[in-house]
């Protein structure tokens, strides 16, 4: 097992992410053809301009309490990834399965250095998925926050762990899955992940989902002016807290928002993630237009 303690978009012939290695032969996909070509998207964590930091960022304020964020943990998973094509239609990108940071259709990203505040990770850095796709003109990107339903049990331990489904700090043991997502401040953690799931049975490790919260937005960006080596998805987290209090949280909850749906410090969290906190579904049926986090440039 892999033990490690947690945006940019661009089509065909983007650079290859922040520290990530693609000299491997098996990181070269299976079925690339004349007709496919391989593409790379890019991701970055600020807090307002600055990239997020495993120290005090003296310079970068987050929350109603213009708090200096000093960052523990930034890792999510990323799934579902589609290119929309200059007719409208989203194409699926067929990740390259490197064994490490991409299993099937989900990619673990991580922003945190193992260093610092950081400490209970690793050095291993990875802002880039990668994968394959049809020629043509791509103008928009669609993608799910989080592991898909299907794979939200699986690849933690056991026989069956595979990176980077088995990466000890986003495994949500209490809650049966994956944290979707991990932001982690000195004092305010946000986790976010489907809650609600029950064990139906232990040794065969089923799990019984149909009354959960899925917890799990979806994205999309048309009619975007792709460049190909600059484009990158961005998020956000002063923008993600803008209307929270870092300083402090609400009665008799840990500290920071845990995706529980009466917990009252989670409720501005949601509302820019643009989930509903009480059905953990799309605002409206349309995470895009609702949340306030996520953009591309």
């Amino acid at each position: 097992m892999w033990n490690k303690t947690l945006l940019s978009i661009a089509t065909a012939g983007l650079l290859i992410g922040c520290n990530s290695d693609s000299s491997s032969s098996s990181n070269q996909p299976a079925n690339t053809t004349a007709n496919q070509k391989e593409v790379s998207i890019q991701f970055a964590a600020r807090v307002g301009n600055e990239d997020i930091s495993c120290e005090v960022m003296p310079t970068a304020i987050a929350g109603t309490a213009n708090t200096n964020p000093e960052f523990t943990d930034v890792r999510m998973y990323v799934s579902e990834i589609t290119l929309i094509n200059e007719k409208g239609a989203e194409v699926t990108l067929d990740l390259i399965q490197d064994g490490k940071w991409q299993y099937k259709n989900v990619a673990l990203l991580d922003f945190e250095t193992g260093s610092g505040s950081c400490a209970n990770g690793n050095n291993a850095l990875n802002h880039v998925v990668k994968g394959t796709i049809p020629e043509g003109n791509y103008t928009g990107v669609k993608f799910t926050l989080g592991v898909p339903a299907e794979l939200n049990h699986y690849g933690i331990d056991g026989e069956d762990a595979v990176s980077p489904l088995d990466v000890l700090g986003m495994n949500w043991s209490w809650q049966n899955g994956h944290k979707h997502l991990r932001m982690d401040i000195k004092g305010w953690n946000i986790h976010l992940g489907t809650t609600g799931c029950e064990s139906v049975n232990v040794v065969n490790e089923t799990v019984d989902c149909s009354n959960s919260r899925p917890n799990r937005p979806v994205y999309q960006f048309n009619n975007i002016n792709f460049d190909n080596t600059t484009s990158r998805i961005v998020f956000d987290y002063q923008k993600l807290t803008a209307n929270s209090d870092l300083s402090t949280n609400a009665p008799q909850t840990p500290p920071g928002c845990m995706s529980s749906s009466t917990d009252s410090d989670c409720q501005n969290i949601f509302t820019n993630l643009g989930l509903d906190l009480t059905t953990g579904q799309c605002l409206g049926g349309d995470c895009t237009n609702s949340q306030t986090w996520v953009s591309v440039e």
